[in-house]
């Protein structure tokens, strides 16, 4: 689950110039697949979209609602899912709302069952899901958020070492309209079993 493909014959990027939301500058490489005229996940790779989100202890947290993708590129970067409400009540301690149910999590940590139609978030527990980064939808996503995800990611997960963080964790960075292409080279981004192209 990693590339797309375009299936126009013409050159247009997506229905409209913006994304879900344009309350917010957002990483402008980066467009969900849904709004991306034409786009759709390469034949060879699996679509999760509507599939489980699971935890490696097999604790259902989610649904994938939506791919990010970054098109110049033709990979899918992020897996959007929405939080359960059994998860919002049970882990947000009062810091999320109904609308912070959306996080953007990095492809690399996305493994694809798709026996059971389900995903399972590697190196991610219960209580890393209480303080994930979340995105309100009415306010979209931007190079800050994904900054904060990776930063946030990297002290813990096994692939923080991989991140940059001196490099990306900056000021300038965060109030970029697009990060350069090395921000996804780290292991956050690498998908194991399988290349994802749109």
């Amino acid at each position: 689950m990693s590339t797309i493909v375009n299936e126009n014959t013409r050159n247009d990027r997506d229905r409209n110039t913006g994304d879900r939301n344009d309350t917010h500058t957002r990483n402008t490489k980066l467009k969900f697949l849904d709004n991306l005229s034409g786009y759709k996940v390469h034949h060879d790779d699996v679509d999760p979209r509507g599939y489980t989100v699971k935890l490696p202890s097999g604790e259902t947290v989610g649904e994938v609602e939506g791919l990010l993708a970054d098109v110049d590129a033709k990979m899918v970067r992020y897996v959007e899912i929405e939080i359960d409400d059994d998860i919002i009540n049970r882990y947000d301690r009062g810091r999320y709302t109904e609308e912070d149910r959306h996080a953007l999590i990095p492809v690399g940590l996305v493994h694809i069952d798709t026996k059971s139609n389900s995903v399972t978030l590697s190196g991610l527990e219960n209580d890393h899901m209480t303080n994930y980064p979340r995105f309100r939808k009415d306010r979209g996503y931007s190079t800050r958020y994904e900054i904060d995800t990776n930063d946030y990611l990297s002290g813990f997960h096994d692939y923080g070492n991989s991140y940059d963080r001196n490099r990306f964790s900056t000021d300038e960075y965060r109030r970029a309209d697009r990060l350069d292409d090395d921000f996804y080279t780290s292991d956050f981004y690498a998908t194991r079993a399988s290349r994802q192209t749109i």
